[in-house]
């Protein structure tokens, strides 16, 4: 991509940002440079010293920004509840490619932005646990059935395509086997929760 004008400091921002939050995900932090990210955004790669302080800082903005979005969709696909219906984060993408690829490179504390920023939605889903069941803190049970739906949600939405072509499921057959395994998720939280 060839440098385009951009109006001020806030657009060359925007751009850089944007630019880096996709490139979080289609090639993950340890992968992506400086310079193909100011490509991407039609910039000099200059401005990503001069405005961020460098890769490190650019990232941060990115998954900062990816997780300000992630939050925003989670309350509006969650409709007024605590939190999303089971296998709703493979809607969401750009967020988990961006927070898987960083887990694999190793950048954890930049996949735990969510966290740091006090936007996560698992957290959130622990708290509204710990609520319903008048605890104080979350004991090991709580912590233990998010943990499993997070794992089931997480990889689901990360590797559907791969589960199904592992396990020969057709399309004919896919909204059946999400439908059965949503309804198993649901009943390993919900086994625990009368368990107590």
């Amino acid at each position: 991509m060839t440098e385009q004008p951009v109006a001020g400091r806030a657009g060359v921002e925007e751009r850089l940002i944007v630019a880096a939050a996709d490139l979080l995900g289609e090639v993950g932090p340890r992968a992506m440079s400086v310079r193909q990210v100011a490509e991407r955004a039609g910039v000099n790669h200059g401005f990503v010293h001069h405005y961020f302080g460098g890769k490190d800082g650019l990232m941060r903005a990115a998954m900062d920004r990816l997780v300000e979005e992630h939050e925003r969709w989670a309350r509006d696909v969650a409709a007024g509840g605590p939190f999303p219906a089971p296998f709703a984060l493979g809607r969401d993408q750009r967020y988990l490619r961006a927070v898987v690829r960083a887990l694999l490179d190793g950048e954890t504390e930049l996949a735990l932005t969510e966290l740091s920023n006090g936007v996560s939605v698992p957290r959130q889903a622990m708290e509204e646990e710990v609520r319903r069941r008048g605890l104080g803190t979350p004991d090991v049970d709580t912590k233990a059935a998010v943990a499993a739906a997070m794992a089931l949600e997480m990889g689901w939405a990360a590797l559907e395509s791969f589960i199904f072509a592992v396990t020969g499921t057709t399309d004919d057959e896919a909204d059946d086997v999400r439908r059965r395994v949503r309804e198993m998720r649901t009943a390993l939280v919900q086994r625990e929760r009368v368990a107590r």
